[in-house]
């Protein structure tokens, strides 16, 4: 065999180790970032949840008749008696 055959084949077999270790990694860096999505993604649908009951709660004491029965039913609150202000001057 010639020089030129001997390096051919040396050189297509190290291109294809080459290739085979490269693909391995990529296919390696591909199921961690697969990985990393799946939690990003199941942290995404928690944070909406929470964001969802958030929302909802805020809806339920946004109105001040509701904050204010609340504050009379559990906190045994009462709104202020009107005073009467009286001059005596006049």
């Amino acid at each position: 065999m010639s020089n030129i055959k001997i390096y051919t084949i040396n050189f297509l077999i190290i291109s294809n180790i080459t290739l085979s270790f490269g693909i391995v990694w990529i296919e390696h860096l591909t199921r961690s970032q697969f990985r990393d999505l799946q939690i990003y993604s199941k942290k995404k649908s928690d944070l909406k949840n929470i964001w969802r009951k958030a929302r909802i709660d805020q809806g339920r004491y946004a109105s001040l008749s509701r904050i204010e029965k609340e504050a009379q039913t559990s906190l045994n609150m009462s709104l202020p008696k009107k005073k009467v202000l009286i001059n005596i001057n006049d």
